[in-house]
């Protein structure tokens, strides 16, 4: 965090395990930059390979913490949602292959 005489600014880097993870996470916090809530505090989003980049300023600390963490709160939210579908990915998968593998065992008999 940095702070200036009237103003403070702070910068968080993420990284992700991809870049599509990365892009999805992005998108899920675009309305957010395109319809700030206030004019006390303005996040900025940056993107490079799987990195995102979230750039805070704010007139004074307490706007800035508030920003951070409804920012990060979101993050953390998108971050849950995205590997609970990973997950749930996983599952569905192994338990395809479980049944194509039993049918052809039966197939077998």
């Amino acid at each position: 965090m940095r702070r200036t005489k009237d103003s403070a600014e702070a910068r968080i880097s993420v990284l992700f395990r991809s870049r599509q993870q990365m892009e999805a996470i992005a998108e899920a916090l675009r309305p957010e930059i395109l319809h700030p809530a206030g004019e006390k505090a303005r996040a900025r989003i940056t993107k490079r390979g799987k990195v995102l980049k979230l750039q805070f300023g704010a007139r004074d600390s307490s706007a800035l913490r508030a920003i951070m963490t409804s920012y990060l709160r979101l993050l953390v939210a998108a971050v849950n949602v995205s590997r609970s579908l990973r997950q749930l990915e996983v599952t569905q998968k192994a338990k395809r292959a479980r049944k194509t593998t039993s049918k052809n065992q039966r197939d077998l008999r």
